[in-house]
């Protein structure tokens, strides 16, 4: 096999070094400093220009072309006129030694960066080797949790906990368990409200779960009165049994099939354990008579929030690893107890507790999404579950794994700057003093249930018109399309809110028009 990559100036060195093993690999430098000013013309005059100061045809030497660059448009053309197949390489120079250790493995394409699909490559294989990990019969000490299947032979489940559910109506509990599933819950947890007996309202609830989905359910309550109503009802599991109530519940729990979350407490006489020892010894008592029992249980040593009194985050972390290490039984590791407690973008706090569980031993990864800043959590926590098995099946670090959680930061960090080194006027920017408007506006608004965009159009102060879409292009198309925008500068401000109201809208930041998306002291110092 032979290849020819075609780049431009800018991207030589680069390209260059990163194909410098692989004999196989010709680098041509096309008369252009940006690759992406590549269009299929230019890119046909270059490989005329080779064949005729070569004397040679293209076709005869090598297998196929690689052009380098994010080149927009489809490179059929180039093989129509010149006769050698020409493709898309990967947008980064630094990938080419991945593509071409892959080539086997995919499809070239003349229209799509090589990239996507090596991406998509690896995590289908990804998904594949966890597809058939849940294939492995079941056998103690896992267990069976309605019918999924949790323990150390499979990935860590997450359990996704609705809040206060006997406040919402039927509705709101139906979008919720909806979206928790779309979001790739494994469980469903029906939080009850404290201090409060909801138990007639159990049989309803559990219904509507039921109904849409066949994912476990549990119900999360302290209220005895609640948690035997739950099991009655063959509610899958129910969070928590403790040193309070164990004795009255046992009864109910050996006559069906409820699996149960055991806590080291005893909120009964307001005993909460704060030492590792007292933690692990606890926990130990409580589940003691359910498991001469045979009934199925999960252990939750209690994962405590950062700096908590009494026993801290690591303390309980350690209680959660010395527990495991004595039983084998699957271990709870309610992460939500942190994250909705800390100060920082969800993503990477529940990356990191996911790799903390792994590395203990955990099974179930528990979070609600409470706040605003941990939206997307059972999203989060179901990609790193993948993560961290597949890095311990591979014996690997955690990463080019095919899953990832860098959400707004790169992995590879590689910019190309020209505006140095051109010998060119410089203008330096400035608003200007008067505004002239156009003879309508536009207040922007975002859609979040149907995630789309909403342009209002006004004139004269009334509303004349909506505008919906998914993306700024097609909104701002119609709108000209439309004749609705006349005047340049409020084409432009159009485009730039329309693309600050489509980034809160990926990534569940609040859209306020006229205002940054980011402002705060971490982006403006």
């Amino acid at each position: 096999m032979k290849i020819l990559i075609i780049t431009g100036k800018i991207a030589e060195k680069k390209v260059k070094n990163a194909v410098k093993k692989y004999d196989f690999i010709d680098v041509h430098v096309a008369d252009i400093s940006i690759a992406a000013f590549l269009t299929p013309n230019l890119i046909i005059k270059e490989i005329k220009q080779i064949e005729k100061e070569k004397n040679i045809k293209l076709k005869d030497i090598y297998d196929f072309v690689l052009v380098t660059g994010l080149i927009r448009h489809d490179l059929k053309k180039v093989e129509e006129e010149t006769g050698i197949k020409t493709f898309k390489s990967t947008r980064e120079a630094s990938d080419i030694p991945i593509l071409i250790e892959n080539l086997n493995n995919i499809k070239l394409s003349t229209i799509d960066y090589a990239d996507n699909q090596l991406m998509e490559f690896i995590k289908k294989n990804a998904e594949k080797e966890i597809e058939e990990a849940e294939k492995i019969p079941l056998k103690p000490p896992n267990i069976k949790i309605g019918n999924l299947k949790v323990g150390d032979d499979y990935p860590m489940r997450v359990l996704g906990e609705i809040v206060h559910t006997p406040w919402l109506s039927d509705k709101e509990l139906e979008k919720k368990i909806i979206y928790y599933i779309e979001s790739g819950a494994d469980m469903i947890d029906l939080g009850m409200v404290s201090n409060e007996n909801h138990a007639d309202d159990l049989k309803r609830i559990i219904k509507i779960a039921r109904d849409i989905t066949d994912k476990p359910i549990s119900i999360d309550t302290l209220n005895t009165k609640e948690l035997i109503v739950a099991i009655k009802l063959d509610v899958d599991m129910v969070l928590s049994v403790d040193g309070g109530n164990v004795d009255e519940l046992l009864p109910y729990l050996k006559e069906g099939n409820t699996a149960a979350v055991v806590l080291p407490t005893n909120y009964k006489i307001n005993y909460v354990p704060e030492t590792i020892e007292d933690k692990v010894k606890s926990l130990e008592k409580n589940i003691e008579n359910l498991i001469e029992h045979d009934i199925k249980v999960v252990a939750d040593p209690i994962l405590e929030p950062i700096n908590n009194s009494g026993c801290n985050f690591i303390e309980s972390v350690i209680a959660c690893r010395e527990f495991k290490k004595k039983h084998k039984i699957p271990l709870f590791f309610g992460i939500g107890n942190v994250s909705e407690l800390f100060d920082v973008d969800s993503h990477g706090v529940n990356a990191t507790l996911t790799a903390i569980g792994s590395e203990i031993g955990a099974n179930i990864l528990f979070t609600p999404e409470a706040s605003s800043k941990c939206k997307f959590s059972i999203k989060e926590l179901k990609i790193a579950s993948k993560m961290m098995f597949l890095s311990k099946k591979r014996n690997s670090l955690p990463k080019d794994l095919g899953f990832n959680l860098i959400n707004y930061k790169d992995k590879k960090f590689e910019e190309t700057t020209t505006f140095k080194d051109l010998n060119v006027s410089v203008v330096y920017a400035k608003e200007d003093e008067k505004q002239i408007l156009d003879e309508g506006s536009f207040k922007i608004e975002l859609d979040r249930e149907k995630k789309e965009i909403v342009a209002i159009y006004f004139k004269k102060r009334e509303p004349k018109l909506i505008i919906r879409g998914k993306t700024p292009k097609e909104i701002y198309e119609t709108a000209i399309r439309l004749n609705l925008i006349k005047k340049l500068d409020h084409a432009a401000y159009f485009g730039r809110e329309l693309a600050k109201a489509e980034i809160a809208l990926k990534i569940g930041k609040k859209y306020n028009q006229d205002f940054d998306v980011f402002y705060n002291e971490f982006f403006n110092e």
